[in-house]
């Protein structure tokens, strides 16, 4: 009988501890920063002034006011997703994150127009950049950075057929598409409602308003993660 006992105390130890050591490791899992990685369009090009970068008035720095993690800018001007490919160990995965914004794909999108390369060179760099951010445990937003209205007007405003953006803009959607389906990723598919022509730095960037607009718009997609999370301020 005391054997017995014996028996089922250390049972109840062991499983106890298995228990302990699970949940610690889930905690120790959980990142501490939300990073933003990006383009122009995440570094605040054109915020405050015409062709330059305004960190202090971009899309992460509004985003920061309505959660209770640090917000890291990963943006550079000019990047393409290579470049971003290429930046994810040192300005993504060293943060820590346990949220990733990627706001990449503007840039390959313009050289596609005027000199066409395989859309699936975009594609394969922003998935490289998903599997190495997706540890199981955080959560992706993968960002359009366009909507059709957009890219048709500023590929007619370069003169552009409309007819070989729209091939362009069905490619891209279907990349999109395809890359959301990734698990723990989730696409946001509209930056751009009550910004594009109204708060606007140039033909392709926002002013401060428009990035505050811009940020509140991914907030409201991000909202019912960052609730469940408890990462809302």
């Amino acid at each position: 009988m005391k054997n017995k006992i014996l028996y089922t105390v250390i049972i109840l130890v062991l499983t106890l501890s298995f228990l302990l050591t699970s949940c610690n490791n889930e905690i120790e899992e959980k990142g501490t920063t939300i990073v933003c990685l990006g383009d122009s369009l995440t570094a605040g090009y054109g915020a405050t002034t015409p062709g330059v970068d305004d960190k202090s008035k971009s899309y992460p720095f509004f985003l920061q006011s309505k959660v209770n993690l640090p917000v890291v800018n990963a943006g550079v001007s000019g990047d393409t997703s290579a470049h971003g490919l290429a930046r994810v160990n040192k300005d993504v995965l060293s943060h820590d994150p346990q949220i990733v914004i990627i706001l990449l794909g503007a840039n390959d999108f313009f050289s596609n127009l005027l000199n066409p390369t395989p859309v699936v060179t975009t594609k394969n760099n922003l998935l490289e950049i998903i599997k190495k951010v997706n540890n199981g445990t955080r959560e992706i937003y993968l960002v359009k950075f366009y909507t059709p209205a957009v890219a048709l007007e500023l590929g007619s405003s370069n003169g552009i057929p409309n007819e070989l953006v729209q091939d362009l803009i069905n490619q891209y959607d279907a990349m999109f598409n395809s890359l959301a389906s990734e698990k723990n990723v989730t696409l946001i598919e509209d930056i751009w409602s009550g910004i594009y022509g109204v708060h606007m730095s140039d033909q392709v960037h926002p002013n401060a308003a428009g990035y505050e607009i811009m940020a509140n718009l991914i907030f409201n997609a991000m909202e019912p993660y960052l609730k469940s999370g408890g990462y809302l301020k």
